[in-house]
């Protein structure tokens, strides 16, 4: 039934980006083969592999095309995630796009559920699903969901949660309809990065369009030791990263039609956003320059400083504040325990 446009079966094109996926991409492959959907065309685009992951995705193009599946593998020089992106987008045929990470796995009925929605709100321009956050060394085992039951998932105008962070980045979870996305990205052309992708793909849709949302986990979210949001990053990396996200915010919010009062206002949550960054990481990396760089940023503005950054401005000034603070959390957190460990002992 591939390649017809029927009402019920619209054609969905997938498109991956992958970069030296060699050890798990066959995990998303497999999956996409094992949806449930009938109606699909898929796309590898290939970021300059170097570790055979071409040999590894070429070996499933008569798997594809015996499920129904046209298949087109892409091979382009190393430019990161956007680079592939888009130029997969040159390719696209179908009325509905997802864009699937090369380490994300789909659950059977990820397409077919995400279809029906769009077909039963035709208000919304992109529908979102859950994810299980599953490691990568015990994939049966989920540690719990993406949306963290979040009580904003809901919310139809979203472009406020995607900007600030709080809502689902996993590029797995998103279905988008073309018409609006070439509607919003003219030429199918997105702010180029090495990292990131979601603001540039789904910010100008949510500016102006809404956002459903399906509660219930259609994806495995697989958090990898290497991944780009492994939490044990040196500082100068969180930095140029904190940096990144601040250009590409900005740089999407240029690229969107919108009245320069509202370009002002996103830009100047970006900024506050950055700031508290600086805030953050200068703490938990006992660096007080960079500390300074956003409290400084607060204080030139006209921000109000919660008592919770006046109580880190006293750690960071103070090397004694800063130990005796953390020795009272000590002796609070283990008191606790010790309290809950001989409760449960006395009362079963």
């Amino acid at each position: 039934m591939n390649n017809q446009n029927t009402h019920n079966h619209p054609l969905v094109s997938v498109i991956t980006p992958g970069w030296n996926g060699k050890l798990f991409v066959h995990r998303l492959l497999d999956s996409i083969i094992a949806q449930t959907y009938d109606n699909m065309e898929y796309i590898y685009v290939d970021d300059g592999s170097t570790d055979g992951t071409k040999d590894i995705v070429l070996s499933y193009k008569e798997k594809f095309e015996a499920r129904g599946i046209p298949f087109r593998y892409i091979y382009k020089e190393n430019g990161g995630l956007c680079s592939a992106i888009q130029e997969g987008l040159k390719y696209v045929k179908g009325e509905m796009l997802c864009w699937p990470e090369y380490d994300d796995i789909l659950l059977p009925e990820a397409m077919s559920k995400r279809v029906q929605y769009l077909q039963e709100h035709p208000d919304c321009a992109v529908v979102t699903c859950d994810a299980w956050i599953t490691p990568s060394d015990n994939l049966d085992k989920p540690t719990g969901l993406l949306s963290g039951n979040n009580p904003n998932r809901y919310d139809r105008n979203h472009f406020v949660q995607l900007l600030t962070g709080k809502s689902i980045f996993t590029a797995a979870c998103h279905m988008v309809r073309m018409d609006v996305f070439d509607e919003t990205h003219p030429n199918r052309e997105i702010y180029q990065s090495r990292i990131g992708a979601i603001w540039q793909m789904l910010l100008p849709i949510y500016y102006s369009h809404n956002r459903g949302f399906i509660d219930k986990p259609l994806v495995k979210w697989v958090v990898r030791s290497d991944s780009v949001s492994n939490k044990h990053l040196p500082l100068s990396k969180r930095i140029q990263t904190i940096n990144e996200f601040k250009v590409i915010r900005e740089s999407v919010i240029d690229e969107i039609f919108m009245p320069n009062e509202d370009a002002k206002l996103y830009k100047s949550i970006v900024n506050k956003l950055t700031a508290e960054s600086f805030i953050k990481y200068g703490m938990e990396y006992r660096d007080r320059d960079l500390f300074y760089k956003g409290y400084n940023f607060f204080q030139k503005n006209g921000i109000h400083i919660t008592k919770d950054i006046r109580l880190k401005k006293l750690q960071i000034d103070y090397k004694v504040a800063y130990w005796a603070i953390n020795l009272m959390n000590y002796l609070r957190n283990g008191f606790y325990a010790m309290f809950k460990k001989f409760y449960h002992k006395l009362y079963g």
